[in-house]
């Protein structure tokens, strides 16, 4: 994400030859739009945006995503206030413009051992082709974010670590919402219809989700139809 083309193109060829599949955007907003729907890890980000400039897309991963991405901020900016904003705001590194091909690669590749060595003290689960992350508090299918909102992750993580077992309604509810819910309300089914769809659980894809009655929920690993 660059609005300095000769920059831009810089950033590009450190990227390729150093071996990664990249995606560019131009502004703030689509850049918003990819890391919602595709799993990235590395950023690098420009100060100048249009639309929604590099800060602000900056605190939306981390408002948004937790830790992951790796963010490598680019500025032009040469005051120390700047750097520091761009480090509070969740910045892994920065670097002042103009940037050299050569240094730009060494310190993206020293940039990823040091966070690829934290990421790997995250206790990830992996079941079938979904992966939680507890940290960040996000579901991955097939490499693809699904976007749930914070009760809804909170269901999906018991449920998955719960694999095979009935989980009751009461501790869903109290995992979720902070309190049991009355046994009339529909909030907690509404919620788990939801999720069944948002996270594709079927049987044709791995999974079932069923509900027991009057007692909760029970997320299976079935073989293939």
């Amino acid at each position: 994400m660059e609005d300095d083309q000769s920059q831009a193109s810089i950033v590009e060829k450190a990227l390729r030859d150093s071996g990664w599949e990249i995606c560019v955007v131009r502004d703030g907003e689509h850049a918003v739009r990819v890391l919602k729907s595709k799993v990235i890890e590395l950023v690098v980000l420009d100060w100048r945006l249009p639309a929604i400039d590099g800060l602000g897309v900056l605190r939306w991963i981390r408002s948004n995503l937790g830790d992951e991405p790796t963010v490598l901020f680019l500025t032009a900016r040469m005051l120390e206030m700047d750097i520091v904003a761009a480090l509070e705001a969740g910045a892994d590194d920065c670097i002042v413009k103009p940037v050299h091909e050569i240094e730009l690669a060494a310190r993206i590749k020293a940039l990823m051992r040091r966070n690829n060595r934290a990421r790997d003290r995250v206790d990830l689960t992996r079941i079938g082709d979904y992966v939680l992350n507890p940290i960040a508090r996000t579901v991955t299918h097939r490499g693809e974010i699904v976007e749930l909102t914070a009760k809804e992750f909170t269901l999906a993580n018991c449920l998955f670590e719960s694999l095979g077992s009935v989980v009751s309604r009461d501790l869903l509810t109290m995992l979720a919402w902070g309190r049991t819910l009355g046994r009339d309300s529909r909030s907690l089914d509404t919620h788990m219809h939801r999720l069944r769809l948002k996270l594709v659980l079927r049987p044709e894809n791995g999974f079932r989700l069923s509900a027991v009655y009057t007692h909760g929920y029970r997320l299976d690993e079935v073989g293939e139809i």
